[in-house]
């Protein structure tokens, strides 16, 4: 997964200091057009295009005999069947694109869902221990490079989760000092270092790291750079970063509804060039 992450990184890197929409554009463009290549050749495009046919005609016939009711009806059951059989067709090449489309589509929630820390911010930086520490709340020591600044105690709290588990947190409530890169380091039990970057003004479109996990899946839903190791005794670690907007027109919206509008502009602008049909 570090290699694939690596490899989206080097594709975005060109628009890193560029509007965020420029480098959701190139994202999109690239989704669309592997996508609409992957549907082309893994699904039946002569029986796709026929029961597109089909359900066009049937949608003709209703208009025709508006006032018979019977004929209407199976005009509307033929719809029916047909649009099963197209979807039916579609399966296949949407089972083979969906993995690749959702690694890109998480880099792109963390490249454009958040921003990275402005001089003068305050956030928390959560760590949840594992299930099986006692003490180690006691044993966690958290230093700072300049750039940061610890503004109150830590706060330890003990409680379930929605599933009733109970576990353990340790939140630290932090100061961005500076502009830049910074580093916050977790020493657990004196031996076991944690390094976490803090992105603070930082190039645009960065992809930020909120979370460390040692679960594949919680790695693989926020994509980092490492992971955490099983034996750290810290299950999970969370850093709040403020959320971001993309701007268009201006209007302020969550990526994923100009990255939807994109991906309609772009996949009937390709459709010709590739020919596809879908």
């Amino acid at each position: 997964m570090i290699a694939i992450q690596k490899i989206i990184d080097q594709l975005f890197l060109p628009f890193s200091r560029f509007s965020p929409l420029y480098g959701l554009a190139f994202a999109t463009l690239l989704i669309t057009a592997f996508a609409l290549i992957i549907y082309k050749y893994s699904s039946n495009q002569k029986e796709i295009k026929k029961a597109k046919e089909r359900i066009k005609a049937h949608f003709v016939e209703i208009w025709l005999f508006i006032d018979d009711p019977i004929l209407i009806l199976k005009a509307q059951a033929g719809i029916f069947s047909q649009g099963v059989r197209y979807l039916a067709y579609a399966l296949i090449p949407l089972a083979i694109m969906f993995l690749p489309v959702l690694i890109f589509l998480v880099n792109c929630e963390y490249r454009y869902h958040y921003r990275p820390f402005q001089p003068g911010e305050v956030f928390l930086l959560k760590m949840k221990l594992s299930e099986n520490v006692a003490q180690l709340e006691h044993t966690v020591n958290l230093e700072l490079s300049s750039g940061l600044e610890l503004t109150a105690p830590p706060l330890r709290l003990q409680d379930k989760d929605e599933s009733g588990k109970e576990f353990r947190e340790i939140d630290y409530r932090l100061k961005v000092k500076e502009k830049g890169d910074h580093t916050a380091k977790l020493l657990v039990s004196g031996q076991e270092q944690i390094d976490l970057r803090i992105f603070a003004d930082a190039l645009k479109n960065t992809r930020l790291n909120p979370v460390e996990s040692v679960r594949f899946s919680s790695t693989f839903l926020h994509p980092g750079l490492g992971s955490l190791k099983p034996g750290s005794g810290i299950d999970k670690i969370e850093v709040q970063y403020p959320v971001a907007y993309i701007g268009l027109m201006g209007w302020k919206a969550y990526w994923i509804w100009p990255f939807l509008i994109l991906m309609f502009i772009f996949a009937f602008a390709l459709k010709p060039l590739i020919r596809v049909e879908f």
